[in-house]
């Protein structure tokens, strides 16, 4: 590892700090999925690369954890939309080019959503070289930007061509738009996210009865959580079979798709849980027999962690393009069309109706499961070829699997 190496890390909304504190006195919380975030700081541990890591979470705090501190520094303006959200968005981008000088940083790896990606060019006239991490594209995919989104990507553009010095990310299509934007100039390294494999079960064929299909994360009308109810109502009428839709998280959208189940008259087959507690949520998945992931055009998805833990759960998956699930789990989806709720009833209808495809599917997820185990793949690993690509030398290779048990064992 490079021995001057000064990290410099910005990261989504989740509260680092707290989870830090939890980690420390033993009371981390028992996610489904392995937090990126946690991935990075034991990667940083394990090298003892001194580390800034900044969230945007609400709740002001820090934490000095031996080789990394952490932070919580809430955006200005923050929920605002309009001008006043370009305006949030520079804002912090500036603030965190000037936090990362003066902690001395020398590389920078900025989580996608933290500000817009031009503002990146500050880092670079400091100094500092920096990189992108796509757990998002550009845009999502089949929908380029019109408007002030164009704009904005014209002004983005100068960041990836002149500016980047890398990037990695969670899917084919990340790589595909930041080599377009960057004229194929900077490496991109994928990555897959990272599971405990214990506490999956595999979830049975279905034969006969009830068709149970899971929804989880968070409950955005972007996230195409309302047009389970319109999917739901499709299907109520074109088949004697019952069809019962749970959906498992919490957000925004929530109040207006429990509404809209009362309304509709749907509480037998749309079932609204909440947030789960990861054994809670593993459970669902057993019990059901797909999952549903019917993400909208104005959602720029990476690829859903719910895809990776519907195929660890042996789960067809029904989904659309804008997903860019396909080239990650290709042979364990059924396709969709983006923004399309009838064709989604009918991808519903054609798995239960074929079982023969139902079974060609479940035979195909162990197999596509496995980059998801795999710590090759994993953050931590993209990050360590970005580095040795832009920041060398390095002292050799780093074991991935030792990380990792450190981490599952928390």
């Amino acid at each position: 590892m490079t021995r001057d190496l000064r990290l410099f890390a910005a990261l989504g909304p989740g509260d680092i700090v707290g989870a830090g504190r939890n980690r420390l006195t033993g009371n981390a919380i028992n996610e489904t999925s392995i937090a990126f975030s946690e991935q990075l700081f034991a990667y940083c541990r394990h090298h003892q690369i001194p580390t800034l890591a900044i969230s945007s979470n609400s709740r002001v705090a820090s934490l000095d954890d031996g080789p990394v501190l952490t932070e919580n520094r809430p955006k200005p303006l923050r929920g605002r939309a309009g001008l006043l959200f370009h305006v949030s968005q520079v804002l912090y981008g500036t603030y965190l080019a000037a936090r990362a000088l003066q902690f001395g940083a020398n590389f920078a790896i900025i989580d996608s959503g933290t500000t817009h990606y031009f503002v990146l060019v500050l880092f670079r006239l400091v100094g500092i070289s920096v990189a992108v991490n796509l757990h998002n594209v550009l845009w999502p995919c089949g929908h380029p930007p019109t408007g002030v989104g164009a704009l904005i990507r014209r002004m983005n553009k100068l960041y990836f061509r002149f500016a980047a010095v890398g990037a990695i990310g969670v899917s084919p299509e990340c790589e595909r738009q930041v080599l377009s934007e960057a004229g194929g100039a900077i490496p991109f390294f994928q990555y897959r996210c990272q599971y405990n494999s214990k506490g999956f079960i595999s979830a049975k064929p279905y034969n006969a009865g009830t068709f149970r299909i899971v929804f989880a994360g968070r409950v955005e009308e972007n996230k195409g959580v309302l047009d389970i109810v319109e999917i739901a109502k499709i299907l109520r009428g074109a088949t004697a079979k019952k069809i019962v839709f749970e959906v498992c998280g919490e957000g925004p959208a929530l109040s207006k798709l429990q509404a809209a189940i009362e309304r509709d008259n749907l509480n037998e087959l749309v079932i609204a849980h909440g947030r789960l507690e990861r054994q809670a949520l593993l459970t669902i998945y057993a019990n059901s027999h797909a999952a549903i992931v019917p993400t909208r055009s104005d959602f720029a998805e990476g690829m859903p962690q719910v895809c990776a833990e519907a195929v660890l759960s042996n789960l067809p998956v029904i989904t659309s393009q804008v997903t860019n699930a396909f080239d990650v789990i290709d042979g364990a989806v059924v396709r969709a069309e983006t923004n399309d709720v009838s064709s989604y009833a009918r991808a519903v209808l054609l798995l239960i109706e074929k079982p023969e495809l139902y079974g060609q599917i479940q035979a195909t997820c162990p197999l596509v499961s496995r980059q998801f185990f795999d710590r090759d793949q994993s953050y931590p690993s993209a990050l360590d070829r970005l580095l040795a690509v832009t920041m060398p030398p390095q002292s050799g290779n780093c074991d991935y699997d030792k990380i990792f048990d450190e981490l599952i064992k928390i």
